[in-house]
């Protein structure tokens, strides 16, 4: 016994003389604090991140405290990433729309803003995920590489291009089916159908001059995104540049075709409108009042979600079975394909991007020169090589395993019912507590299965989002930036045509002003420059082809 207590005391003694690095490595070290500073705010009183089980878990895994910081407001976003570049007070990390930096990231690399990643080889071996990632896909590359090379940000990207068809064009298929119509193709058959809606007491309530044929509401200021949508059927894409479908080349609406399309689209709404076809009130209605219209089984064709046909749904049956309809369940919300024009095209209109979408300098977080600073490029660099791996990316997207999501033995994966049954949210909002399978502009992959899973819920939700993604990517641009040079010519040129030419189109399609001003326009246009910012955005173009 006397022997067995010397030895433990001679243990004890032993200990006392190891050194003290080895004492922190056997306990817990305190987490490593990153500061983030982002953009985004609470959804729907649902904290994305904080409260949020991804989150959460994403930390303890990675010992790691983030903390994340910004501005209160998203329309203060700029202004004060800006003031917070000036003042040299970085963050670790940071998000930033680069396009908003004079030079763009080029410029923010030279200023010893953003440190370099790609062109030292200790940081870039420690994110080979990303890496990776990059080598396999070309498009992903080309999109994330500075013209002088380097690659010295990390982006959310999506491949699916599926997944980028999420808007468009929906249709009453039970007021088709009600006057015995087909579904519309082009946009000829659009017109007509349109006139039967108007004419024919589509909505079988009794009162033939109630329907509203087509609704659309201003969501983003002067952008009108069903009537604009309605322009791809003409070539073109509103007040943007975009490829020219015959050329391949970069080109503005006014400038294709010499303008005739143009011209084309312009009256051809016109003509609608002064019809009666098209909803007085879309220039300046709110998305709440549009809504009330197709809820109310007013409208028969109107912009739309996926995700919004299942509430869409929902409210009609009421609203119809409140009035007394022989057949609520007979509502089917149905959505076209884009809608061919003369040279017979379906071309879609809402990606910017149809080889990969958001990959890009608009959309990226960079790790600041701060953080070698502060002692954190490590922990910034694994927790961003973490996140493009298959663990990180199931975690970001789907949360916990066991909590939000299950998995099967061949990998395919469910909400649990504390997604699909949250009695205070509907899925695609109560997802936040636990996930964030949709944008967020993180470091990640976005995940289609995740995405599609919570919004391709009712049958005609996935129906609305099948004929979306078959419109054809003739209009659709890559990503790609421009130089300091070409931004601020292209800036100064295309804000004041912008400003013409939606001042002018929206009030000849109203009838406010005569078609004849659409040819003075044009010669506006051209007077204002707008080649010479067509020639910057080719100029990019090639240069993001040449990569």
């Amino acid at each position: 016994m006397k022997k067995l207590v010397s030895l433990i005391c001679a243990l004890a003694l032993l200990l006392c003389l190891v050194p003290s690095s080895f004492a922190e490595t056997t306990s817990s070290e305190a987490p490593v604090e990153i500061t983030y500073f982002r953009q985004d705010l609470a959804r729907n009183s649902i904290a994305y991140y904080s409260d949020a089980a991804w989150f959460q878990e994403l930390e303890k895994r990675l010992n790691v405290k983030i903390k994340i910081i910004g501005p209160a407001s998203t329309d203060d976003y700029n202004t004060a990433v800006n003031i917070m570049l000036v003042s040299g007070d970085y963050p670790d990390l940071l998000f930033f729309d680069w396009n908003n930096y004079n030079g763009g990231a080029e410029a923010g690399v030279e200023d010893g803003i953003i440190l370099p990643i790609s062109t030292n080889p200790d940081y870039k071996a420690k994110v080979p995920n990303w890496f990776n990632i990059i080598d396999s896909n070309e498009n992903i590359r080309r999109a994330v590489t500075l013209d002088d090379g380097s690659i010295d940000f990390f982006c959310h990207y999506e491949t699916n291009i599926a997944r980028s068809a999420y808007w468009g064009y929906a249709i009453r298929k039970d007021w088709l089916d009600r006057l015995n119509l087909a579904v519309p193709t082009t946009i000829d058959e659009l017109y007509t159908v349109l006139k039967a809606f108007k004419e024919q007491d589509a909505n079988g309530n009794g009162d033939p001059n109630d329907e509203i044929p087509l609704t659309s509401c201003n969501w983003w200021t002067t952008v009108h995104p069903m009537m604009d949508s309605l322009s791809a059927a003409f070539g073109l894409k509103v007040n943007t540049m975009y490829r020219d479908p015959q050329t391949g080349k970069m080109t503005y609406w006014t400038e294709y075709n010499d303008g005739k399309n143009f011209k084309d689209y312009v009256t051809t709404m016109r003509k609608w409108y002064s019809e009666g076809l098209i909803d007085p009130e879309y220039v300046s209605q709110k998305y709440e009042a549009c809504s009330a219209k197709i809820t109310g089984d007013k409208a028969g064709v109107f912009f739309c979600f996926p995700d919004s046909v299942l509430n869409y749904k929902k409210a009609l049956k009421a609203t119809m079975t409140e009035a007394g309809y022989a057949n609520p369940d007979d509502v089917m919300i149905y959505g076209l394909v884009p809608l061919a024009g003369s040279d017979g095209v379906p071309y879609a209109y809402d990606a910017d991007n149809a080889m990969v979408s958001y990959a890009g300098s608009s959309q990226p977080t960079v790790i600041t020169t701060a953080a070698v600073k502060h002692g954190t490029v490590d922990k910034c660099l694994e927790l961003i090589n973490y996140l493009y791996s298959d663990e990180g990316s199931d975690l970001i997207n789907w949360g916990v395993e066991g909590v939000s999501y299950t998995k099967d033995a061949d990998g395919t994966k469910h909400w649990t019912d504390l997604v699909t049954k949250d009695p205070d949210y509907s899925m695609s909002d109560a997802v936040f507590k636990y996930a964030l399978p949709t944008l967020g502009a993180w470091p990640k992959a976005m995940s289609y299965e995740a995405w599609a899973s919570l919004n391709l819920i009712d049958p005609d939700a996935v129906i609305l989002h099948q004929n979306y993604a078959k419109g054809d990517p003739g209009l659709l641009k890559p990503t790609f930036s421009l130089t300091a040079d070409e931004a601020e010519t292209y800036n100064r040129i295309i804000t004041d045509v912008n400003t013409a030419v939606s001042e002018v189109y929206l009030a000849v399609i109203t009838g406010t002003r005569p078609l004849e001003d659409l040819d003075t326009l044009l010669t506006q246009v051209d007077e204002m420059g707008i080649q010479e910012a067509i020639d910057c955005y080719q100029t990019a173009y090639e240069r993001y082809l040449a990569k």
